[in-house]
C-alpha cells in the first residue's frame, strides 16, 4: 500500500515536469517564429536599400558622363579668357613704355624745381627708369631705348644738380662765435650726439635730400655721395678757417708770421671778452664759458723763457732775431689755446657731420662719406700740430726749453679728447683715424726730446758766470721754474718720459697708480742732482772766498728746497726718493755750519789764540784788538755786498753769526778792557759787543 502510494507520487511529479517542459518548448518555438519574421523583414529592407543605392549610382554615373565635358570646356574657356586679359595688360604696359618719353619730357626737363615739385619729378624718373629696364631686356637695339636713356641722363643730371644746389644753398659755415660758445658751454666732449645748434638744415630740406639720396641709392647711382662729401667738406674746412681768422682778428693780428695759428683772442688769461670788429659783444655765457675753457688750457710755463745762456728771466716774448726766420719763432700759450680750441672745434664739427650724414645717407655709406667730409679739416689740424712740434724742435736746438713746455698741455688735452674723437671717426679709413695719433706721437717724441736735452743741458751748463754776491744762480731759478711748470702736467710729462723709456727698453718702474708721477719724480731727482753737481763744481772754481762759496751753496740749496715745498715738486720727488727732503735738510745744515764757521774764522783766531805770557803785554793786546777789528770790518764790508734773498734765512744767519762771535768777543772785551794798555784805548777797542751785534745786522744789506 505504501509502495503504491510512492509510485503514485512519482508519476504526479513526472507529469508536472513534462508539462513545464512542454510550456517552455512552446515559448521557444514562438520566439523562433518571431525572429524568423524579423529576419525576413530585414532582408526585404536591405534588398530595397540596395536597390535604391544601385539606382542612385547609375543616375550619378549618367550625370558625370553628361557634366564632365561641359566642365572641362568651361575651364578651357576661363583659361583662355585670363590669357587674353594678361596679354592685353602686357600690351598696354609695353605700349606705355613707347610713349613715356613724350609724356614725362616736360616734367624731366623742368627739373625737380619745376611746378610739379620733387615728388612729381621722381615719379617721372621712375617711369623712365622702368622703361629703360624694359627696353634693355626686351629690345636693346631699339630707338626708344636711346630716347629713354638720353632723357633719363638729363633727369639724372638735374637730380644731381638739385642735390648739389640744396646742399650748397642750405649749408653755411659755422660762425666762430657759435662754435666757441658751444666749445665753452659743453664741458662733456664725450657725448656722441652732435650739438643740435650745428645741425642747421631745416627738416623739410633734410626730407628732400633724403628722398633724392634714397632714390639714387636704390637705383645704384652714387654720384651724389661725392657731391655731398665735396660740399660738406668745404663747409667744415671753411668753419675752421673762420675760427682761425676770428682768433687772428680778435687778437689784433698774428704776432708770429710763421705761426700755423694766429694769436689767440685772449689778451691775457684774466681778460677773455671777445670783441668783433663790428663792435658786437659776446654774450656773458660765452665769456664765462671761454674763461672756464681757457683756465683749463693755460700754461704757466711760458712765464719763463729758458735756461742757462740762452735763457732770460723776462716774461716778455723774445724779440725776432735777425739770425732766425719767422718759422723759428717759439710757440706760445696763445697758439696753444688756439690749437686746442681748433681741435675741439673740429671734434664738434665732426660730431655734427656724423649726425647729419646719418639723416641723409644709408648706414653703409656713412663712414666713407664722413671720412671724405672731414679729411681736409683733419689735415689742417694735423698740419698745425706738426708745425708746432717742428718749431718746438727748433727751440730745442736753440736750447730754448721753456718754449717747448707748450707741448705738454696740448698733449694732456688731446689725450683726453682722443677717445671721443676716435669714437666719432669709428669705421673710417685707418689713414684718417691715424692722423690724430700721428700728431700725438710727434708731440710725444718732441716732448721727450726736450726733457732729455734739458737734463743734458743742466749737466753740461758751464759757461754762465756765477753771481758775485753769492745769491741764487740764474740757472737754479730757471731750472726750478721749468720743473714747477712741468709739474703742473705731471701725469702727461710722466707718460711722455715713460713712453720714451719703453721705446728705449729702459723701463724699470712697475705699473702702479702713481706710475707716471713716479717717473716724473725720478726725472726731477736726476735734474736736481745734476744741478747740484754743477753748482758745487762751479762754486769751487768761481769763489776763492770759502765763506762766499758756502753762502752761495746755502742760498741755492735753500732756494731749491723752498721751491720744492711751495709746489708739488716735493711730493713728486718723494715718490721717487723718500729721503730727498731729509737730504736737502742735511745739506742746508752743512752749508750753514760751513758758512758760519768760515765767516769769522780769522777774527776768532785773534780772540781764541792764547797769550804767551800770563799777563799779556800792551803790545800783544793792541795787536789782538787791532787785528780783530781789522778782520771784523773786512768781513762786514764783504758781507754787506753779499745777498741772501730769503728773509727768513737772512735773519737766521745773522743770529747764528752773532752767536758765533759776540759771546766770544764779550768775554775777551770784558776781560781786557779794564787793563791799561794804551793812552787811547778807543783807538783799539772800536766796538762793544752790542755794536758788533748791530754791525752783523747790516750784513746782506748793500744800503747799510
Amino acid at each position: 500500500m505504501k509502495k503504491d502510494k510512492i509510485m503514485h507520487t512519482t508519476r504526479a511529479d513526472t507529469s508536472e515536469r513534462r508539462f513545464e517542459i512542454q510550456c517552455k518548448l512552446e515559448a521557444e518555438i514562438a520566439s523562433l517564429e518571431a525572429l524568423k519574421e524579423a529576419e525576413e523583414r530585414s532582408r526585404k529592407l536591405t534588398s530595397n536599400v540596395v536597390g535604391i543605392l544601385s539606382s542612385l549610382e547609375q543616375r550619378l554615373a549618367t550625370l558625370r558622363r553628361t557634366i564632365l565635358p561641359v566642365y572641362n570646356e568651361t575651364g578651357n574657356l576661363q583659361a583662355q579668357q585670363q590669357n587674353i586679359e594678361m596679354t592685353l595688360n602686357a600690351l598696354d604696359h609695353a605700349i606705355g613704355y613707347y610713349g613715356v618719353c613724350q609724356e614725362v619730357e616736360a616734367t624731366v626737363r623742368a627739373g625737380p624745381g619745376g611746378s610739379g615739385g620733387l615728388d612729381n619729378f621722381l615719379e617721372a624718373m621712375n617711369r623712365l627708369y622702368n622703361a629703360q629696364r624694359y627696353f634693355q631686356k626686351n629690345n636693346p637695339s631699339s630707338v626708344e631705348l636711346e630716347n629713354v636713356t638720353s632723357l633719363f641722363v638729363v633727369g639724372l643730371d638735374a637730380l644731381y644738380a638739385e642735390f648739389h644746389d640744396i646742399l650748397t644753398r642750405q649749408s653755411k659755415p659755422i660762425l666762430p662765435i657759435v662754435l666757441l660758445d658751444l666749445i665753452g658751454s659743453d664741458e662733456d666732449t664725450s657725448g656722441e650726439d652732435a650739438p643740435q645748434s650745428l645741425c642747421q638744415l631745416p627738416e623739410s630740406i633734410l626730407g628732400d635730400l633724403l628722398k633724392i639720396a634714397a632714390w639714387l641709392e636704390e637705383r645704384g647711382h652714387r654720384k651724389h655721395v661725392k657731391i655731398y662729401a665735396s660740399v660738406r667738406s668745404a663747409i667744415v674746412l671753411r668753419s675752421l678757417q673762420l675760427l682761425k681768422e676770428h682768433q687772428r682778428s680778435a687778437s689784433g693780428g698774428s704776432t708770429h708770421a710763421g705761426s700755423p695759428l694766429p694769436k689767440t683772442k685772449f689778451g691775457n688769461r684774466h681778460s677773455l671778452g671777445i670783441q668783433e670788429n663790428s663792435g658786437k659783444r659776446a654774450s656773458k655765457r660765452l665769456q664765462h664759458a671761454l674763461e672756464k675753457k681757457a683756465s683749463r688750457m693755460l700754461l704757466k710755463a711760458s712765464q719763463t723763457t729758458g735756461l742757462g745762456l740762452s735763457l732770460t728771466a723776462s716774461r716778455k716774448p723774445p724779440p725776432q732775431l735777425s739770425g732766425h726766420s719767422v718759422e723759428d719763432t717759439a710757440p706760445d700759450e696763445q697758439e696753444m689755446e688756439n690749437y686746442l680750441l681748433l681741435t675741439v672745434g673740429l671734434h664738434k664739427l665732426m660730431q655734427a657731420e656724423r649726425s647729419l650724414v646719418a639723416k641723409i645717407l644709408p648706414i653703409s655709406l656713412q663712414a666713407q662719406v664722413l671720412e671724405a667730409t672731414v679729411r681736409e679739416a683733419m689735415d689742417l689740424v694735423a698740419h698745425d700740430g706738426e708745425s708746432i712740434a717742428t718749431r718746438a724742435k727748433r727751440c730745442i736746438v736753440r736750447r730754448d726749453f721753456s718754449a717747448v713746455l707748450v707741448i705738454f698741455p696740448i698733449l694732456k688735452h688731446l689725450g683726453e679728447l682722443k677717445p671721443d674723437l676716435e669714437r666719432t671717426v669709428e669705421g673710417c679709413d685707418y689713414a684718417l683715424r691715424s692722423k690724430f695719433t700721428s700728431v700725438l706721437n710727434t708731440l710725444n717724441i718732441t716732448g721727450a726730446k726736450a726733457l732729455e736735452d734739458f737734463a743734458e743741458s743742466v749737466r753740461n751748463e758751464s759757461s754762465s758766470i756765477l753771481p758775485k754776491d753769492g745769491t741764487v744762480a740764474e740757472s737754479t731759478s730757471n731750472v726750478l721754474v721749468f720743473l714747477e711748470q712741468l709739474a703742473e702736467y705731471a701725469d702727461t710729462a710722466g707718460a711722455v718720459l715713460r713712453r720714451s723709456a719703453d721705446m728705449e727698453g729702459a723701463t724699470s718702474i712697475k705699473q702702479t697708480e702713481n706710475m707716471y708721477r713716479i717717473v716724473l719724480g725720478t726725472y726731477i731727482k736726476k735734474v736736481l742732482a745734476q744741478l747740484n753737481l754743477v753748482l758745487v763744481s762751479k762754486s769751487d772754481t768761481s769763489y776763492s772766498d770759502i765763506a762766499l762759496r758756502a753762502l752761495f751753496r746755502l742760498n741755492n740749496h735753500n732756494h731749491v728746497i723752498n721751491a720744492l715745498r711751495r709746489s708739488s715738486l716735493m711730493e713728486l720727488l718723494l715718490l721717487a726718493e723718500p729721503s730727498a727732503e731729509q737730504t736737502y735738510h742735511d745739506l742746508l745744515l752743512r752749508d750753514k755750519a760751513n758758512y758760519v764757521s768760515t765767516t769769522f774764522a780769522k777774527a776768532r783766531a785773534y780772540l781764541e789764540q792764547p797769550f804767551d805770557e800770563p799777563e799779556p803785554a800792551a803790545k800783544a793786546l793792541k795787536e789782538k784788538f787791532l787785528g780783530f777789528t781789522r778782520e771784523l770790518e773786512e768781513v762786514a764790508k764783504c758781507q754787506r755786498s753779499y745777498s741772501v734773498p730769503d728773509a727768513r734765512l737772512r735773519e737766521e744767519l745773522r743770529k747764528e753769526l752773532q752767536q758765533a762771535i759776540v759771546p766770544l768777543y764779550m768775554n775777551f772785551h770784558n776781560k781786557y778792557r779794564g787793563i791799561s794798555f794804551s793812552k787811547n784805548p778807543a783807538k783799539y777797542i772800536k766796538y762793544t759787543p752790542e755794536q758788533i751785534s748791530i754791525l752783523i745786522d747790516t750784513f746782506f744789506d748793500t744800503t747799510a
